[in-house]
């Protein structure tokens, strides 16, 4: 049963108090009451000692004069004291907390009072004994403990008032108004401490509301957080979906934009090789040019996702900086020479003979700034000059490329870098181009440890970009000093020459591919570079034909297969190949550029890779190189 008072207090309590709050009141009212008995349980000890020193030291001066010697108080000391303090330390050790044990803690150190008042001979100061204990009693915070403590007080004070005043007030004979004084003081101590427990109690129920609230305001933002993760999950999965979802469509778009091109820029090609009249060479070279942007305009595309997705990969290759140079500017000296454009490099000081980078990135990166400044400009010319930046923690190479173009403006500059966009819209009309490049070729400057900044520019006089990249570990590197020098004698040194690398006559080559166009056009290029071609328009024919022609002891030289065919595609064709024994080199040929194609291709059964639209050299320098690594395979082993 609840106390009336903390019934009121309950009753009385905010509307929003619910089970948890009484919870929280019960559970810190028990550790105050426990408390509480611990520390009455000490003080019984303490007392039961205290009141044995008293007998001896004090009592037989107070009720034998002068001349100590053992006294009957002695021994009411040890007994009574003993009996006193046993009782209230059994309850606590063994009901700790129970009501029971706090009421016979507070009739005990009641009774305790009466006994130093007695030991005392009455002395005035013994009875604060008893204001002492009230207060101690209230610590419980109960107020039902002081009434059998008040009663027990009163009882005490009037029994022995009445029959040994000398015992309590330390005189023969006591008028009963002092005892009505003692009960008025307890009675009046007894209302303060009424008045503290209520406080207390309301300050008890006030933490404990304030805790519940504390507990359901954990719960509701633990929900919400709960929440709002499976909505982030949730989020997350769609947009790991919606990024294979672009994914598989920019892979689908790459493939079904690259096969018509291949047939278009290769026979166009094959049409330039045989025309005469001026007027048909000039179409071709448009449908060409035209071919060669579009197919820019997809590998921009498919750059920036890559980007952006974090799928792509750089690699760590040694190169020389010199020759990487050397081959670009050897690239776009035909557009500079057609525009009427000087264009020159030069290295300053000494160059690594080789840094750690990926040079296929670095070469893109390279072309694209030095063509900007090509495209960019009307009068004047293109300059590139580099240097290496010898910093003890992070030595870089630095590449200035300064045109005597359009230049631009602060406002221009700034927005220069971000995607689909360009210095000025206008320029899009007028020199083309999808505002990709310079973006695509900051980020990979950065995954190469350098950046690519704008250094000077002003509108009508002309622009240069520094593009910095990151050397790698240069421990053991020569460094050199003519570099121009060093690379025309490492050139003049070689003896075998490209077209002796990239012999494919007389090679067997069976080709998986099921477009007509693209199956006439590499047939034409492979026969033109003198190979023998054997055409299958799926992987299951294909597989046949491979199988056949292996097991009859004349097996092909290469396969090229076609990773998206019907019936059977490549990847299928490959797996089933190399499952039953068979291995001849496969190089892949296919639309799919996308990042991991390669390596999928790779994981499929096949040595080598080749994208859409086929690079003529390439491919051929590519079957040359799988035929040359299959017959020192065969004689080797």
């Amino acid at each position: 049963m609840l106390s009336a008072l903390r019934r009121l207090i309950f009753e009385n309590a905010p509307r929003d108090a619910d089970e948890r709050t009484r919870a929280f009141f019960e559970q810190h009212h028990r550790s105050i009451i426990l408390q509480t008995d611990y520390m009455f349980m000490v003080l019984m000890a303490v007392q039961w000692i205290g009141g044995i020193l008293l007998a001896i030291f004090v009592s037989p001066q107070t009720w034998s004069g002068s001349i100590p010697s053992v006294h009957i108080h002695v021994w009411s000391a040890l007994l009574c004291g003993g009996l006193l303090s046993a009782a209230p330390i059994w309850l606590v050790w063994r009901h700790p907390a129970a009501p029971q044990t706090r009421y016979v803690i507070a009739i005990s150190q009641m009774l305790w009072s009466g006994l130093l008042i007695h030991l005392t001979g009455g002395r005035i100061e013994t009875h604060f004994h008893v204001f002492g204990s009230l207060a101690f009693l209230a610590f419980y915070r109960d107020w039902k403990v002081l009434v059998p403590a008040t009663l027990v007080v009163a009882a005490d004070h009037l029994l022995r008032g009445l029959y040994w005043p000398q015992s309590v007030f330390g005189v023969l004979v006591s008028s009963p108004w002092r005892t009505a004084e003692h009960a008025a003081w307890v009675v009046f101590e007894d209302v303060v401490l009424l008045l503290s427990c209520r406080q207390g109690m309301r300050e008890m129920w006030s933490i404990a509301n304030q805790q519940a609230r504390l507990e359901r305001t954990r719960d509701i933002v633990e929900q919400e957080v709960r929440e709002r993760t499976r909505e982030l999950k949730e989020a997350q999965v769609a947009a790991l979906a919606a990024s294979r979802s672009k994914s598989e469509f920019l892979a689908n778009m790459s493939h079904e934009i690259r096969t018509p091109l291949t047939a278009i820029l290769g026979f166009t090609e094959t049409l330039s090789d045989n025309l005469k009249l001026p007027e048909n060479l000039e179409a071709t070279d448009t449908i060409k040019r035209n071919g060669e942007h579009l197919l820019g305009v997809i590998n921009d595309i498919l750059d920036l996702s890559k980007v952006e997705s974090g799928k792509m990969t750089i690699e760590a290759l040694r190169e020389n900086p010199v020759r990487t140079l050397t081959d670009v500017i050897s690239l776009v000296k035909v557009k500079a020479d057609g525009a009427g454009l000087a264009l020159g490099f030069e290295f300053v000081g000494e160059i690594p003979e080789t840094i750690q980078t990926d040079p296929t990135r670095l070469r893109q990166i390279l072309m694209n700034l030095i063509g900007n400044a090509i495209k960019f400009t009307e009068v004047g010319g293109v300059r590139v000059i580099g240097r290496f930046v010898h910093d003890a923690h992070n030595p870089y190479m630095q590449f200035d490329i300064t045109d005597t173009g359009i230049g631009m403006t602060e406002e221009q500059v700034a927005k220069l870098f971000q995607p689909f966009m360009q210095a000025d819209n206008s320029t899009t009309r007028k020199f083309g181009g999808t505002g990709l490049g310079l973006t695509i070729s900051k980020r990979l400057a950065e995954k190469l440890g350098g950046d690519i900044t704008v250094v000077d520019t002003r509108p009508g006089v002309g622009t240069r970009f520094r593009l910095t990249i990151g050397t790698g570990p240069l421990d053991g590197v020569n460094m050199m000093q003519n570099p121009m020098l060093a690379l025309n004698e490492k050139d003049q040194a070689k003896t075998t020459t490209e077209e002796e690398k990239h012999n494919i006559q007389g090679v067997q080559i069976l080709l998986a591919e099921d477009g007509p166009d693209n199956q006439r056009l590499i047939s034409h290029v492979l026969k033109k570079a003198g190979a023998d071609v054997s055409v299958k328009e799926n992987g299951q024919l294909a597989m046949e034909a491979a199988l056949a022609a292996w097991n009859a002891g004349f097996p092909f030289d290469v396969i090229l297969m076609d990773m998206q065919m019907p019936v059977m595609d490549g990847y299928q064709a490959t797996r089933s190949l190399r499952e039953q024994g068979y291995t001849g080199p496969i190089i892949a040929i296919t639309a799919h550029a996308m990042e991991g194609d390669r390596q999928k291709c790779v994981n499929a059964g096949c040595d080598d890779y080749a994208t859409k639209p086929v690079d003529r050299k390439k491919l051929v320098a590519t079957i040359a190189r799988q035929v040359q690594d299959s017959k020192m395979a065969l004689a080797n082993s």
